[in-house]
């Protein structure tokens, strides 16, 4: 999975760097990712912003995933 495009957005309260994110994945992560860790061009200090995406390019059932308001991946 790699990061394509990577916008700083805030520091939560734990000190994280939250940032708007467009990921692309060849396959389906699992679990969905909560934070950068393994990601290539983030980093486990990395949280997801709402409205972020990871798109499976891939012939899998569900392709889009959006982050909530929490900053956790949901199937679309």
């Amino acid at each position: 999975m790699k990061a394509v495009s990577v916008r700083p957005v805030s520091v939560d309260g734990d000190g994280h760097q939250v940032v708007d994110v467009l990921l692309v994945s060849d396959s389906t992560p699992s679990p969905l990712p909560t934070t950068g860790e393994g990601i290539v061009g983030l980093g486990p200090n990395y949280v997801f912003a709402p409205f972020s995406v990871l798109y499976v390019v891939n012939t899998a059932a569900t392709k889009l995933y959006i982050a909530d308001e929490s900053g956790h991946f949901v199937a679309q």
